[in-house]
């Protein structure tokens, strides 16, 4: 279980709802990063019920194989920074689908869950994706100065 990659989701988002000025956008972005730390927790209770004498080892860095990461500079395309979160969130859900498969209920349902959490974060992004795509400074201004 990679509750790093939740640690690290719940960064980028908060650094991204900082570095983006459409209220909207900041405010679905504070909302994913709180849903990053949500899992974490769930991650960890999780572990804790499957290996109760274990202590989890939380690496320095996610596994890119497994869970891509996201990387952006304030010069990066506001779509290629949400193209990366959306395979992100998509690598996540799958990812979590994938343990699922491997452990029974109660802990496959929360896996389950998750995973289902992360494809819909994903079709969020996509939407936003498609968005900023058409409207060149989505993420840049209040979205009534975008459309006028």
């Amino acid at each position: 279980m990679d509750s790093r990659a939740e640690s690290d989701g719940n960064r980028i988002y908060s650094d991204l709802s900082h570095y983006l000025q459409n209220p909207l956008l900041k405010e679905k972005f504070q909302w994913l990063a709180f849903e990053e730390t949500k899992h974490k927790e769930s991650l960890e209770k999780l572990f804790l019920t499957l290996f109760r004498e274990e202590k989890m080892a939380i690496p320095d860095k996610a596994d890119e194989t497994l869970l891509p990461s996201i990387n952006f500079t304030p010069s990066s395309p506001f779509t290629e920074i949400l193209y990366q979160a959306m395979k992100a969130e998509e690598a996540a859900g799958d990812f979590y689908l994938s343990l699922a498969q491997r452990v029974s209920d109660p802990q496959q349902k929360i896996l389950k869950y998750l995973s289902h959490v992360e494809h819909s974060h994903y079709t969020m992004l996509k939407s936003e994706y498609l968005m900023a795509q058409e409207f060149e400074d989505y993420g840049e201004s209040d979205i009534d100065k975008v459309v006028t």
